[in-house]
């Protein structure tokens, strides 16, 4: 939410964010509404079928090449992958970087 306020008005006009769960069973449309209310969270929380969510992930390169890990919910840390489409440039770095690094990192790629 910090990096969402670092961003400032470019969110939702030259940024977009997304969340995509990795437990669509438990991550319900409503249940992921009601954590964005609470948190103000003011971007876009995606759910699935497992199946599109599995597809997503590997498009994005979010996944751990070990299927057998892949497919442990536990096991999954919290990855943001950013980029910049229009010019290809797509990195990906630790959800839990200090806010202050994601909004560096983000704000350079789409300089670059």
């Amino acid at each position: 939410m910090q990096v969402a306020r670092e961003l400032g008005d470019a969110v939702g006009r030259d940024i977009f964010l997304y969340s995509i769960t990795v437990d669509p069973d438990y991550d319900t449309v409503a249940r992921l509404q009601e954590y964005r209310e609470q948190n103000g969270a003011g971007w876009t929380f995606l759910t699935g079928r497992l199946d599109e969510i599995t597809r997503i992930r590997h498009r994005l390169g979010a996944f751990d090449p070990d299927p057998v890990v892949d497919a442990d919910r536990t096991q999954h840390a919290g990855v943001l992958v950013y980029g910049c489409e229009p010019k290809g440039r797509w990195c990906a770095i630790p959800g839990l970087m200090k806010p202050a690094s994601i909004t560096r990192l983000v704000q350079r790629v789409m300089r670059l």
